[in-house]
């Protein structure tokens, strides 16, 4: 095992997640209070960090990696980067329709991905996963603590229609035309890196067992909301 080989857990595994934890909840409660020029200006920076790193990333797998990437891999459409996507554009003016998918598969997948990241080694690639991911939970954060937006119950079903009957029917179609060795949503096989995914069956049957495990993530991600409101009763 080299020296940078990426270790689940590992020290500087576990520092990444508490350096990434806590600017994702710093900047949030820092700008709370602050005029809204200065929310306004802080909203755009967060976006426009976001989609420098949606632009650059594909460039950092084809040309700056040992082992480069095909280009069929590293289009933007991989759930996370499509959370990328969509949270920028809401920053920066974008419907509403745009967070609620972010919230959702922001706060589930990003989070989960950082747990448990498709990474091999401390290098680069590494340095990059966490930015992407770390930007997009900010990014949510940002736009439910700072900005005052937030999900309600009936965006979990909207979001979950939104993900199974057109986004999810878009990836597996892109894929298709691309072929291999396009694995976007890992709708195709399974991540190199350890990851949950492991515990699952190889797609497309893990489907089964993840997407109602996504649906209870969304409830979940939910419940804080519930009893804010039911407090208020």
């Amino acid at each position: 095992m080299s020296d940078n080989t990426f270790v689940l857990f590992s020290n500087l595994h576990l520092l990444t997640l508490l350096i990434v934890t806590l600017v994702c909840v710093f900047i949030p409660l820092k700008m709370k209070n602050a005029t809204q020029r200065s929310t306004e200006n802080m909203s755009k920076i967060i976006a426009y960090v976001i989609l420098a790193h949606v632009v650059t990333s594909p460039f950092k797998d084809l040309f700056y990696l040992e082992n480069p990437y095909d280009w069929r891999e590293v289009l933007p459409f991989h759930m996370c980067d499509l959370s990328e996507i969509f949270v920028a554009w809401f920053l920066l003016g974008g419907p509403k329709i745009c967070y609620k998918i972010a919230f959702f598969w922001g706060m589930a997948g990003a989070t989960l991905a950082m747990i448990t990241p498709d990474i091999q080694k401390f290098d680069i690639e590494y340095v990059y996963f966490y930015i992407g991911h770390g930007m997009i939970v900010l990014g949510i954060l940002y736009a439910t603590i700072t900005l005052g937006n937030r999900p309600f119950f009936k965006d979990v079903g909207l979001v979950s229609l939104i993900t199974l009957f057109a986004l999810l029917p878009a990836i597996w179609t892109i894929n298709t035309a691309l072929g291999d060795p396009a694995n976007y949503w890992y709708l195709a096989q399974k991540p190199a890196g350890e990851s949950l995914f492991d515990l699952f069956p190889d797609p497309p049957f893990h489907l089964l067992i993840t997407t109602p495990i996504a649906l209870i993530m969304f409830y979940l991600l939910y419940i804080p909301f519930f009893f804010i409101d039911k407090s208020k009763k």
